[in-house]
Formats: C-alpha cells, sequence, structure tokens
C-alpha cells in the first residue's frame, strides 16, 4: 500500500467516524436556540423523602471553614500531632 493510498484511506475512517460521532442518540433532540433568562430543558423531577434524608447525611459530612459540623477534621492522612500538640505535614514540609 503506498502512503498516499495509506492516507486517504485513513483520512476517510477519521471523517466517517467524525460523521457518525453527530448521529448519537444523546445529540438528537436537543436544545439549539437558546432564550436568555429562559430555561428550555426537562422539568425537574421532586425528591421523595429518602432521595432527601441521604443528600442530608451527605451534605452533613462536609466540613466548613466557619462553622465545623463533623466533616473532614483532623482523622485526615497525612496529619499527625506533634509533640507541642500542632498538626504537622508529612510530606516533610517545615
Amino acid at each position: 500500500m503506498t502512503t498516499r493510498s495509506f492516507f486517504l484511506f485513513f483520512g476517510a475512517v477519521v471523517f466517517s467516524a467524525l460523521l457518525l460521532a453527530g448521529c448519537r442518540a444523546e445529540e438528537q433532540g436537543r436544545i439549539t436556540q437558546y432564550k436568555p433568562g429562559v430555561y428550555l430543558g426537562k422539568k425537574d423531577t421532586m425528591l421523595n423523602s429518602e432521595q432527601v434524608r441521604q443528600l442530608g447525611r451527605r451534605s452533613s459530612m462536609q466540613g466548613s471553614a466557619v462553622y465545623h459540623s463533623g466533616g473532614g477534621g483532623s482523622s485526615r492522612a497525612g496529619a499527625q500531632r506533634s509533640a507541642s500538640g500542632s498538626r504537622t505535614s508529612m510530606q516533610g514540609n517545615p
């Protein structure tokens, strides 16, 4: 196979792949014309009580810089208390 025919064949394969990528099912029916200030997507579904409870439990585990809510904290790997009681890094930083 000559170099020219190889590049021609490879170019045809790449072009075909790009052409077929536009035919994916998730690409069909999407919003293509937008209106400023108007949400044109699908309506959100209501969460059931179990989903709300799970989200509340997950969010309570996230720490905050202002209010310590129980998430995060000093149990992270890579931090330990020195003899003076302050935290030091195990990465060699002074």
